[in-house]
């Protein structure tokens, strides 16, 4: 019996030496949940008191005080400017049109309507033009095709705000 007794003590040990010596891989353990709170550091008794005073007394010399945030006055825009008005005429396809108020810049005639269209040559100022296409609105700009009276490779999109009708 005492074969016995001694046998299964050393079997038991065998087991838990082997069970301890185990090599732990990731993932081979039981799911573990950990809950991470943060504790408020500060409390009520540190803000401010009504009117600016300081903390009541006996408190010590604790942290400063928070100051208490105030709605930020409004202050007005000021008035926007109006845009100038564009040129007068009757702007129709057919009729003739002066570039204005480009100076030595000159205006950039684009392949499309808008800002974004690729320019395809500068106009001079004082360069006539015939109206072939528009208007179409884009950029906040009115925008007319134009075309050279003489030559029609010299054709593209400007915006009306520097075209003036050519008077006969």
């Amino acid at each position: 019996m005492l074969v016995v007794i001694v046998g299964v003590a050393a079997l038991t040990l065998f087991l838990m030496f082997t069970e301890m010596s185990q090599p732990v891989v990731p993932g081979n353990q039981p799911a573990r949940v950990q809950v991470v709170t943060s504790q408020p550091t500060l409390s009520q008794d540190f803000a401010q008191q009504p009117g600016g005073a300081a903390p009541a007394p006996g408190l010590g010399t604790g942290p400063t005080p928070i100051p208490q945030s105030f709605p930020t006055p409004t202050v007005p825009l000021p008035t926007p400017i109006p845009s100038p008005s564009l040129p007068p005429g009757d702007f129709v396809i057919g009729a003739q049109v002066r570039v204005v108020g480009v100076g030595t810049n000159g205006l950039n005639i684009r392949s499309s309507p808008g800002l974004d269209g690729t320019p395809r040559f500068l106009a001079a100022e004082d360069e006539v033009f015939v109206i072939v296409d528009g208007p179409q609105n884009v950029d906040s700009l009115e925008w007319w095709r134009v075309e050279g009276p003489d030559d029609s490779e010299r054709f593209g999109w400007a915006a009306r705000n520097y075209l003036e009708i050519v008077t006969q």
